[in-house]
């Protein structure tokens, strides 16, 4: 007798598709990584004074403030896309926004890898960000819907694995092309990714939920057939039919959910604590201060280890890069974590060494003592890829039903980008502004993300959305009620057995 298919964990086909996926987040990490260590050798001329190469300059000088907005763009790219990818993800598919999506950063790359002025590096910049939005929200969506509760445990954290890849891959590369001319290279690079991303993920399936919400069950049979390797299919395909039926017996009055009747409450089904939670845990996860480390480590560590700039690599770009290999392997650490631990343990264990960090580094900052900075921002990256990095993006395909989660995706994915940007923007110009104090300020809110998750984050370890839904659709509550304990059933045949405390 074929075991049942809603038991498995992580099958072949099944990771496979998420990694597939994910290489439009590998791009995503590659366009994050490649500004830090060329950042001084594009904007400062630190290699020397400004020349050209045929019709491309050297360098573009550019004012600290002026820069972070040029590294912030790719961000307002990234929410316009994240926006646009949204309606076209729910009514063509995610496999369709997966595979073409990738191309857009063909524009981007092109007008990078050629820029002459400071306008075509940040229109560049919104180019690639654009391309990265538009398929990051289809992603989390995507592995949610073609993974089984236990697999998704693990799998859930894919887009900030591949994103850590990225940013890994970036900064290796860029310690042998950073020099003028060979950083426009670098730009071109993201092209190359996106293009191969088009070509390698149609042989992945569509997502069977997506299938089964569009009529299409017996497409979404097949698909079930390949993802879950001889498994009996059967019951976990009839429960997302009776769930796609639910779910249009509740949206009759909104048979389209989209963003603004996500914000507006205009739903089935009362979301305001699914909203508040995924728009917070956004926020807190680029408010925790991890995207000025990624942006702008090898300034950190120039202040650090007070190296001449023009002699590349310095050790501040190796040090960037070995940070890079610890979150990329860290990442994958947390993934398995979280199969055993749960998502909230993660998150208030992540948001609170962080706090503690975060304070170490300022410290440190503060008294001159070069080895405690060095060794709190590799612990910072660790800890944050334990729970702060990867969780996030998987709290909207947890808590969510099938008919906003497009929506809910798009706006987590619009607020994490918006707050981005903002990093990219102020960060340099508060550290000129603080100095050694300026990591006080992320730990401020690292404090106040850790109370947040401590009495709003429900545990969605193990659990259907569908599950979570009904439990907590009561409007915004504090999760620590007896009421809101949600458990899966010990009757491992039957996964879809919840029972609630």
């Amino acid at each position: 007798m074929s075991v049942d298919s809603r038991t498995l964990s992580v099958t072949k086909y099944q990771c496979f598709c998420a990694m597939m996926a994910a290489l439009g987040s590998v791009n995503f990490g590659w366009n994050i990584g490649v500004i830090n260590i060329p950042g001084d050798v594009i904007s400062n001329c630190v290699t020397g004074e400004k020349h050209y190469n045929g019709p491309f300059p050297s360098c573009i000088p550019t004012e600290s403030t002026i820069w972070g907005v040029a590294v912030g763009c790719f961000a307002i790219g990234a929410l316009i896309g994240t926006i646009a990818g949204n309606p076209i993800s729910d009514k063509f598919g995610r496999k369709f926004v997966l595979t073409w999506g990738p191309l857009l950063a063909l524009v981007g790359g092109v007008l990078l890898s050629t820029t002459t002025s400071l306008g075509q590096l940040i229109v560049g910049r919104l180019f690639v960000g654009f391309a990265a939005g538009f398929c990051n929200g289809a992603l989390s969506v995507y592995v949610g819907e073609i993974t089984t509760p236990k697999a998704r445990d693990i799998l859930g954290g894919t887009l900030q694995l591949a994103t850590n890849v990225g940013i890994l891959l970036a900064n290796a590369v860029s310690l042998g092309l950073a020099k003028p001319p060979l950083w426009r290279i670098l730009f071109g690079i993201t092209g190359v990714i996106g293009v191969a991303t088009t070509l390698l993920f149609p042989i992945c399936v569509e997502s069977p939920k997506w299938l089964v919400s569009h009529g299409r069950v017996e497409e979404a049979r097949a698909a079930l057939i390949k993802l879950r390797k001889g498994a009996d299919i059967e019951q976990e395909l009839q429960d997302m039919v009776d769930d796609d039926a639910k779910a249009q017996a509740r949206a009759e009055e909104a048979p389209k959910v989209n963003v603004m009747d996500l914000i507006l409450g205009h739903t089935p089904d009362n979301l305001r604590h699914q909203f508040i939670v995924v728009c917070m845990l956004m926020f807190f996860q680029q408010m925790s201060g991890i995207n000025a480390v990624i942006f702008y480590s090898t300034q950190i560590f120039n202040r650090t280890t007070k190296d001449d700039p023009s002699q590349i690599p310095t050790t501040a770009q190796i040090l960037s890069c070995v940070i890079s290999i610890v979150a990329a392997i860290f990442t994958f650490v947390g993934m398995l974590l979280g199969a055993r631990f749960g998502r909230r343990t993660l998150m208030l264990l992540s948001h609170g060494t962080m706090a503690l960090f975060s304070m170490l580094m300022a410290v440190g900052s503060i008294k001159g003592i070069d080895g405690l900075v060095i060794t709190m921002v590799f612990l910072y990256n660790v800890f944050f890829n334990f729970g702060v990095g990867p969780l996030p993006w998987a709290a909207a395909a947890e808590m969510t039903p099938a008919y906003a989660m497009s929506a809910m995706a798009a706006i987590g994915g619009a607020v994490n980008y918006l707050f981005t940007f903002a990093i990219g923007v102020y960060f340099s110009p508060m550290q000129e502004a603080m100095g050694d104090y300026t990591f006080f300020f992320f730990m401020g809110f690292n404090i106040a993300a850790f109370v947040f998750c401590f009495f709003f984050l429900p545990e969605t370890k193990g659990l259907k959305a569908e599950d979570v839904v009904a439990v907590h659709s009561v409007g915004f509550h504090c999760v620590l009620g007896s009421r809101y304990q949600i458990r899966a059933s010990k009757d491992n045949d039957d996964i879809s057995k919840t029972e609630y405390a």
